[in-house]
């Protein structure tokens, strides 16, 4: 009797030595180590991939891909040379929508410029690189000199003699010569063949060097804490007949910020 209670207490030893060991692996199982964690750190921001996203360069343009619709931008409303843009869901180069303007001699102003506006002030000198695409459709300029162009504006800098700002003068597309003479501006032209019409149909890239191209132009750089002014613009110039001039010009994916090995690249 005395042999067989030490047997059944034997037993529940053993067994309570079991449980005790089981119930401490299935509290620690899964769980890394201090150091795994500290290793896997750098890997947790993501809580779809697990890790961190490569960090993209900071982008002076607001609302770049226009899917916060039009937030963060203008149009010059106070200059009778100016119209509206729009914004368009039905043409986007990513995302869901992109800026439209929607050019058309309606009236009889010679010049009418339809343009997406940002002014920023520069957290440093001015960046190597202005990038995005474009997409037409509907052209038809007939005699009008009618293109693409985008505007870089140092509000900071006066070039004195009553002349204003310092500005370059991008011809995106669908001029072959400066369409105007104005003292203040020069005229830069992003295609290497220049052409009377853009791409139509589909979706363009084109960038820009702002910072060679000021030191280039006007023989210096805006400087950290410069106001600038940049505009995207689709436009006609010299109203010559009663021929309309017309064109549906949308702009998508802006960037405005340091050149990198996947902006600018070209």
């Amino acid at each position: 009797m005395m042999m067989r209670s030490i047997l059944l207490l034997f037993v529940c030893l053993v067994l309570a030595a079991g449980c005790s060991t089981k119930s401490n692996v299935s509290a620690d199982a899964g769980k890394p180590s201090q150091q795994g964690a500290a290793d896997n750190q750098d890997l947790d921001s993501s809580p779809l991939t697990g890790r961190s996203a490569i960090a993209e360069p900071a982008n002076l343009i607001a609302n770049p891909g226009f899917e916060l619709g039009l937030d963060g931008w203008k149009w010059l409303d106070w200059s009778k040379g100016w119209a509206a843009f729009k914004l368009s869901n039905t043409h986007a180069y990513e995302g869901l929508q992109s800026l439209h303007l929607p050019v058309y001699s309606a009236d009889q102003r010679p010049t009418v410029v339809w343009g997406g506006v940002q002014e920023l002030s520069l957290r440093d000198e001015i960046p190597e690189c202005i990038e995005g695409y474009y997409y037409v459709e509907n052209w038809a300029a007939g005699d009008w000199k009618q293109y693409l162009q985008l505007v870089v504006i140092d509000l900071s800098h006066d070039l004195g003699k009553g002349q204003g700002q310092a500005q370059l003068r991008y011809i995106i597309s669908g001029s072959k010569e400066p369409p105007l003479s104005i003292s203040n501006a020069q005229y830069l032209f992003i295609e290497k063949e220049r052409r009377d019409t853009p791409v139509l149909g589909k979706w363009t890239h084109f960038s820009v060097n702002p910072r060679a191209d000021f030191m280039s132009s006007w023989n210096y750089k805006p400087q950290k804490g410069a106001n600038l002014r940049v505009l995207f613009e689709g436009r006609f110039d010299y109203h010559k007949t009663a021929v309309p001039a017309r064109a549906d010009v949308y702009f998508d994916n802006l960037y405005f910020g340091p050149k990198t090995a996947t902006r600018c690249a070209e």
